[in-house]
């Protein structure tokens, strides 16, 4: 059996959550905050595509990491609200975020019991070896995995 079944599906799991919370919304309704102060849909997403790319370099820290336009600004830790205009477009940041997906499911073919067991070089909450942080990360993910699919669906009752 592989050990990382549980985390594989996971990621294919959220994939297709990431897929249909999108299919169909504009650029403007990936944008919509609801109440004005919640997170947008593409933010949720975007955020989402930034921690894959912290999956990615837990995995093999010499990875040159793909980014999209000021990514750590609009998605990162901290991150506040920006004019329309500065996002990425909805499709960019979708594809980004199972694009990085499908690179973890390739480098979890890959690690050795070691490394996944080994001190994590990234300082942050859910552990401190780098499968610890790993397996945080997926909790991270289907929470907002969750708000993303709530957000789509208030967009799409509003319309």
């Amino acid at each position: 059996m592989d050990p990382f079944s549980l985390l594989k599906r996971g990621l294919s799991y959220h994939d297709q959550k990431v897929k249909k919370a999108t299919e169909g919304i504009t650029q403007a309704e990936a944008l919509f905050r609801p109440y004005n102060s919640a997170n947008s849909l593409l933010w949720e997403v975007g955020h989402l595509a930034f921690f894959r790319n912290t999956y990615i370099k837990l995995l093999n820290p010499t990875e040159k990491l793909e980014k999209l336009p000021n990514e750590t600004a609009l998605f990162g830790f901290g991150s506040t609200n920006h004019a329309p205009e500065v996002y990425p477009s909805r499709e960019s940041v979708v594809a980004a975020f199972l694009a990085r997906g499908q690179r973890i499911d390739e480098l979890l073919a890959t690690v050795s019991p070691e490394h996944w067991e080994s001190n994590s070089p990234i300082n942050f909450p859910g552990g401190k070896t780098v499968g610890s942080q790993i397996e945080f990360l997926m909790l991270h993910e289907a929470m907002h995995s969750g708000e993303l699919m709530y957000i789509s669906t208030l967009i799409r009752r509003l319309r």
